[in-house]
């Protein structure tokens, strides 16, 4: 019998839209599923006094949430405009005779930066006052002042409890509000803007696409030079070298490291590799792992009707294994955070407990004081292994394993992942692809059978007895019904502070030690692309946020309990070596070559007429192309990023991006002594280090006048001496600085510091077109800005921004390698900012229409 067709998440009404129009009726939502409420039944999550509250709150539909970027200085200004301004103006508000609540914050939050909108998505687009505060959400998200995230996936981020200048890793990134939220508490207030203090957070995600969504849609709010994108299976995540410092110094003149290089360091005896390298571990790993997501099934209708028994069972060797690899990554002392947005212990607390029993250094911290008003339910400390008749599974150790009375497993091709995408080809695993292909080339495994022919699931489905002593009640179970949320599990785990680390030289074989030391079984087989549902947003992609998470699994995975007889690892160690090129994978991003700091002709340029301090870190900038020369774009990272591309080959990593874009160049057909202008997302970096010579103050007055046009020419600009002082700057790339700027309806006043460009006798702004709208909007109650006259509010950024606007992104310098739809998004915008500064050139050249 072939597998059956996947079948879509999507609500039925959607996924019968075709038959529907045809009879121009829409099919009723069936929010009813028996097995599901018995299954739950049965695990008993829930007290039967609060069943029926819990299963009306399913039913509900999900509240909008956001969060202020707390890592940006206008967070706390935004957040007393909220409360000062649209709290007021959405009060006492009804819709088709419903009073409608106003926004509220989420009271557990750190200092009630997010929020809560308890409306219907109707009434946000339709009621006036409330369609005005979401044209407020959508420019103020693009603009990077707030992340729109279902309240639920904000909490493991902050029970990660990331401090400044920590290293962090995010296994299964994409789309990137968790990670967003990690760089918000690497950059928090009062934290270092050296580049050598910003710590360091790699964000990975299993699909190329999706790397490139998360750089551009997400990362581009919180710029930092310790940010790298990588694209890897999170259970095949590399083991990285970092040079020790005394090897750095005698590699000072190295630029970049190439796959000879790999090759070079595979040679080496492993005294000198550990003489040379230290093993890249990490302070801080979120696990958000793929699931079966019935946690989501207030927004995603179609769970109601796809899920079975088998769904969390054919994911729990995939998530297992993430977690065995994140805790071979993580430092003595570090903290990790496994979440899901299941509810099935299969996925939760069985992957806990039997990463607990093979990782004896391992135990799970208590959070109870942290997030005090975060109403929780304690994790299980017993469950039940049912099969598709909901009769207890038999146990592999049984006697009743090998009964021939014993009821079938749930069949994995049942397993339905959550699919919050609304084209599932277009992301993730293609319309068409097989099951049980995998990256190898591979088709599946021989399924594991007992003797009457019946498959056998792996004992780690199953509590050891021992849950208890292992605090599994420490664990974070969150319910609808509790503080109008989704559903989500958490637990945070600890590694002991004198657990040994992992020597780099034999980094590689402690995955093979982990793997020798289990059973390798045929599990039900996973779905062939699960959806991390990553609820980054409650509206819909249309208004502005992030799509779901979705991570490929391309193949079955393969079950794993502890085996008493493991052949040590030295055995097996070059039985499995991991390919240079990163797992053997497609990779053809740009490589990523360093500059010789001051010794490179342009960089002078930049210095001298930036007048950039000597203290700035020169030799940690670098160029995206094979030349190694400064051809376009110059990006800044920080010395552990540094040391990092000089230990290990950037397609080993298979990095998609890192670091800060700093300058762009600007073609001005030779009208300017330095065509190089400095990038907004950068700004805040290189600030510290500049004087005032390229600094143009500025009352807030002349700022409304700039915003109002294109560009102005130097006469007709209105602040006294501005003009005379234009005329005398050298015409190129400039700050403006805004002092006294003050939003519409606060008395608090603040110095504005923006991307500025100077002709020979005009100036403009160098800002994004939705980020000027939005912060006109704050400043002044309106958009004054000349493409909103007679144009509808946006409805959100491009599927990815180009690279002149990009903060953290750092995408390719040719096209090679980059996906269809993040290259158009890149040509489509790639002139609208400097498309002021074209007409500019044009008119000193003399070429401008009348």
């Amino acid at each position: 019998m072939g597998r059956p067709q996947r079948r879509s998440n999507k609500p039925k009404q959607d996924r019968d839209q075709a038959s529907t129009e045809r009879t121009g009726a829409w099919r009723a939502i069936d929010q009813n599923n028996e097995t599901f409420e018995n299954y739950y039944k049965a695990q008993g999550i829930i007290p039967e006094a609060e069943w029926a509250d819990f299963t009306k709150s399913l039913r509900e539909p999900l509240p909008t949430t956001f969060r202020l970027t707390s890592s940006r200085p206008t967070a706390h200004a935004l957040n007393d405009h909220i409360k000062k301004v649209y709290v007021p103006f959405l009060s006492g508000i009804e819709y088709e005779g419903a009073k409608l609540e106003p926004p509220k914050p989420i009271e557990w939050y750190p200092e009630q930066l997010a929020w809560q909108l308890p409306v219907h998505k109707a009434a946000l687009r339709k009621d006036p006052h409330f369609r005005k505060f979401q044209h407020f959400l959508v420019y103020e998200t693009d603009a990077g002042n707030l992340s729109r995230q279902e309240a639920v996936s904000m909490i493991p981020p902050l029970l990660l409890d990331v401090q400044p200048g920590m290293t962090a890793l995010d296994m299964c990134a994409a789309p990137g509000s968790k990670s967003v939220q990690i760089l918000e508490a690497l950059h928090a207030p009062g934290a270092s803007t050296d580049p050598a203090h910003q710590g360091l957070l790699i964000a990975n995600d299993s699909d190329a696409k999706r790397c490139h969504l998360l750089v551009h849609q997400s990362l581009h709010r919180v710029p930092g030079t310790g940010m790298m994108v990588t694209n890897h299976d999170a259970t095949q995540l590399p083991s990285l070298r970092v040079v020790k410092d005394a090897a750095a110094e005698g590699a000072a003149g190295r630029l970049k490291f190439t796959v000879e290089d790999e090759r070079r360091v595979a040679a080496m005896s492993k005294d000198r590799v550990a003489k040379q390298y230290d093993g890249m571990l990490f302070d801080r790993i979120l696990a958000d792992v793929p699931c079966s997501g019935d946690g989501t099934m207030r927004k995603n209708l179609g769970i109601w009707t796809d899920w079975t028994v088998g769904n969390g069972i054919g994911l729990h060797s995939l998530q297992l294994r993430i977690l065995l690899r994140g805790i071979q990554l993580l430092k003595p002392g570090g903290r990790l955070v496994y979440s899901t947005c299941s509810m099935n212990p299969m996925e939760n607390e069985s992957v806990i407990s039997a990463a607990l029993s093979l990782c004896p250094d391992m135990s799970i911290l208590p959070v109870t004081d942290e997030l005090p008003a975060l109403k929780r339910r304690p994790g299980l400390t017993t469950w039940r292994v049912l099969d598709n008749s909901l009769s207890d599974a038999p146990h592999p150790s049984s006697a009743a394993a090998a009964s021939a009375d014993a009821p079938a497993p749930p069949d994995a091709d049942e397993a339905v992942a959550v699919e919050q995408d609304n084209d599932k080809g277009r992301e993730g695993v293609r319309k068409g692809d097989k099951a049980g292909v995998g990256k190898k080339g591979k088709g599946k495994k021989e399924k594991k059978v007992d003797a009457n022919g019946r498959r056998v699931w792996t004992e780690t489905l199953w509590p050891r007895g021992d849950e208890k002593e292992k605090g599994l009640e420490h664990a974070l179970r969150l319910y609808p019904h509790l503080q109008d949320t989704g559903a989500f599990f958490v637990c945070v785990l600890v590694k002991k502070g004198d657990a040994a680390a992992e020597a780099p030289a034999e980094a590689e074989s402690v995955q093979e030690e982990q793997e020798v030391a289990m059973e390798e079984e045929e599990a039900p087989a996973a779905p062939v692309a699960t959806e991390k549902r990553e609820r980054a947003a409650t509206p819909t992609p249309a208004e502005g946020e992030p799509e779901a998470k979705k991570v490929r699994q391309e193949e079955a995975e393969e079950d794993v309990k502890p085996k008493a007889d493991a052949k040590p690892a030295q055995a097996q160690k070059d039985k499995k070596k991991e390919p240079v090129l990163g797992g053997g994978k497609p990779f053809n991003e740009e490589p990523y070559i360093y500059l010789p700091g001051l010794e490179d002709e342009q960089i002078r340029l930049i210095k001298d007429f930036f007048d950039i301090s000597d203290s700035f870190p020169f030799s940690e900038l670098l160029v995206r192309n094979a030349t190694g020369q400064p051809l376009r774009s110059i990006y800044l990272t920080s010395p552990l990023t540094r040391k990092l591309l000089l230990s290990n080959a950037y397609t080993r990593m298979r990095l998609i991006s890192c670091g800060v874009k700093l300058f762009t160049r600007q073609d001005s057909n030779n009208l300017y002594a330095c065509k190089w202008r400095l990038n907004a997302e950068g700004l805040e970096v290189v600030r510290p280090y500049l004087s005032d010579k390229r600094v143009v103050k500025v009352g807030p007055e002349t700022l409304r006048q700039l915003m109002g046009d294109v560009s102005v020419k130097f006469e007709d600009l209105k602040e006294e001496g501005l003009a005379d002082r234009l005329r005398a700057l050298e015409p190129g790339s400039a700050i403006l600085q805004v002092q006294g700027a003050k939003g519409a309806d606060t008395d608090k006043e603040e110095d504005l510091f923006l991307a500025f460009w100077v002709s020979k006798t005009s100036c403009n702004l160098m800002v994004e077109k939705i980020e000027k709208s939005a912060l006109s909007l704050r400043l002044y109650a309106e958009d004054v800005t000349p493409h909103a006259k007679g144009k509808a509010p946006p409805q959100s950024r491009p599927a990815a921004k180009s690279e002149d606007t990009t903060a953290t992104g750092t995408p390719a310098e040719s096209s090679a390698g980059t996906p269809a739809a993040v290259q158009e998004a890149v040509d489509q915008e790639d002139g609208d900012k400097v498309k002021a500064v074209e007409a500019a050139d044009q008119e000193e050249a003399g070429e401008a229409t009348a």
